[in-house]
């Protein structure tokens, strides 16, 4: 490197913004050959925001760097991103640090290798100097800058680092993600500017650390404030119609299928084209996987960051179930903080019937409570509103009799095991007017068999409920039954003293109010909505809109004109007097 470049002339080439776009070389995916990189040449913006983010990363309120996950499709060029925007990094920066973590050690070392084309077509005379060329899996600079790869099948290949720039490159594939983040978390919490990175396609759930990278995706997607990088973490998604070599020419008068058709009515406004879906049917004749099991290109090829899990999922609960709910509106959870996060649907109804279902905390334990608050019709019971991500069970039981009372002081069920007899105590203290009780001077709901209130809940799922928190789905969709392989709350407080105390967390705190909600609903009085009137028997009702909705619609648009009254006249039967 010529050592006469001035300060302004290092910092721009530091930047990967300007350098890379100056200098960066590929391989090109569709001829083989090198060119210049060029963010924008094969994707929208899943490349660009990877260079933006290394290049200027935004900083939290506390003046530290976020951290990004990034959850994308296959091909898309995120991982060799990642490593070019480290090389300016760690060439122009005395002393950078760029740790490269892979799944596996042919990954790591592929990434490595188209680095140094990179290195090699950079132009010499502002190409920084390395200490060797013999270097293998590492690259260190005559500075002290360096760039290293390790894969992630090696145990504990997160202790002894101290990086300024992590990259972890796909984390669902490896062998253990959980326990390589715990040991490197400890290096970075503490780095006020450190750049994080992480990123994977949706994985199947018989991957590694699929339902580790899954519970990260959903917790960086609240902003990570139940996490050890607590309000550091920032999250993208990238739908597979982001990637430009995604797409084919649909032929001329070939005919949709009717699944191609709800997919363009879903996903045609966000991007979606027929040349995407001629793409997906290729995918779907050529790769033998995805053709045995047509769900997998949701999972490779995502549409959204919901129903790639629940195609991938093992949960208990099947995808088949959740159908109605992932093709219904479901509105976005808006996030979550210390204090726990209130999502409203529907204001109440007077007259209405309202129950609400509670999974209650205790002091003692890291649970999250939650609550749901369902309108019951026979028939139909709808999500009105939703509460969840508290930790403090004095706030939760502050905000259940506060939601009771706003919603016609709903039935409130809460289960009755554990930690629940102390929260039932709260509410009676603060003499909730209407609670449940499963038996005579026996307040809450007591789980007896989880098998039986699960087949309940899956019952509800396909009858009567109607979601509306993606939370709650995303939840539902890769449950698995937690109370079988964790220990109870119980037993947590009574080992407090032990090292294993805790056990692991998996945001499931919707799927067990939801089943209280729903034994609740089973037992709540029986109001029957209002039939259709005889001249709309015939009649579609309009799509996506309830019958109180047309009912309000009908009332203006099907209103007769009324005519001002004549009023009669009559003639008098007294005979005039002449």
């Amino acid at each position: 490197m010529n050592e006469d470049l001035s300060v302004q002339a290092l910092e721009a080439l530091a930047n990967p913004a300007v350098s890379l776009r100056a200098f960066g070389t590929v391989k090109d995916q569709k001829t083989k050959n090198i060119i210049r990189f060029d963010p924008e040449a094969i994707t929208y913006e899943l490349q660009n925001t990877v260079v933006s983010y290394t290049s200027n990363p935004p900083l939290n309120p506390y003046g530290q760097t976020y951290w990004l996950t990034l959850l994308g499709y296959r091909q898309g060029g995120k991982s060799l991103t990642a490593e070019l925007c480290g090389y300016p990094k760690a060439a122009y920066t005395p002393g950078w640090d760029h740790v490269c973590i892979a799944d596996n050690k042919d990954r790591a070392e592929y990434l490595h290798r188209r680095v140094q084309i990179c290195h090699d077509n950079w132009p010499e005379e502002v190409r920084t100097k390395t200490i060797s060329s013999r270097e293998v899996k590492q690259k260190t600079f005559v500075h002290g800058g360096q760039m290293r790869v390790l894969s992630g099948e090696a145990g504990a290949v997160g202790i002894g680092q101290s990086p300024d720039y992590w990259h972890g490159s796909e984390l669902g594939y490896w062998r253990d993600a959980e326990g390589q983040a715990s040991l490197t978390f400890p290096s970075l919490i503490n780095k006020d500017h450190c750049l994080v990175l992480f990123e994977c396609t949706p994985v199947p759930m018989d991957a590694p650390s699929a339902e580790w990278w899954r519970d990260h995706c959903e917790s960086a997607k609240q902003g990570g404030h139940d996490e050890i990088g607590a309000g550091r973490w920032l999250y993208k998604f990238f739908p597979f119609w982001d990637g430009k070599l995604n797409v084919r020419p649909w032929p001329k008068n070939l005919a949709l299928e009717n699944e191609e058709i709800r997919l363009l009515e879903k996903y045609g406004s966000q991007g979606l084209t027929k040349d995407h879906l001629a793409f997906r049917r290729l995918m779907m004749h050529t790769d033998k996987k995805i053709r045995r099991n047509p769900d997998l290109f949701r999972v490779y090829y995502p549409f959204d960051d919901l129903t790639c899990w629940l195609a991938s999922s093992n949960a208990v609960i099947h995808s088949s179930v959740l159908k109605k709910h992932v093709d219904g509106f479901l509105v976005p959870w808006k996030g979550q903080s210390h204090t726990g996060h209130y999502q409203e649907y529907e204001s109440p109804e007077a007259g209405a019937i309202y129950v609400l279902g509670v999974d209650p905390i205790g002091f003692g334990a890291r649970d999250h409570g939650a609550f749901h608050v369902l309108k019951c019709f026979a028939g139909e019971w709808s999500q009105v509103a939703v509460f969840g991500g508290v930790t403090d069970p004095l706030l939760l039981a502050e905000k259940v009799a506060w939601a009771g009372r706003r919603y016609n002081n709903a039935l409130i069920g809460v289960e009755r095991n554990g930690v629940g007899e102390g929260f039932l105590a709260l509410l009676i203290d603060k003499e909730y007017p209407n609670l449940y009780y499963d038996a005579a001077y026996k307040p809450g709901v007591w789980k007896s068999s989880e098998a039986q209130m699960l087949s309940h809940l899956i019952d509800a799922l396909k009858d009567e409920l109607l979601l509306r928190d993606d939370d709650t789905v995303a939840q539902l969709g890769s449950y698995r039954n937690d109370r079988k392989v964790q220990r109870s709350v119980k037993a947590e407080i009574m080992s407090s003293g032990r090292k294993d105390r805790r056990r692991a967390r998996h945001h499931w705190d919707k799927v067990s109010a939801l089943a209280v909600a729903v034994v609740v609903a089973r037992d709540a009085p029986v109001r029957i909505r209002k039939q259709a009137p005889a001249e709309l028997e015939n009649v579609v009702l309009f799509r996506d809109m309830t019958y109180d909705q047309l009912e309000k619609f009908k009332k203006t648009a099907y209103k007769k004109e009324e005519k001002p009254s004549r009023r009669a006249k009559y003639r008098s039967a007294r005979r005039r007097r002449k």
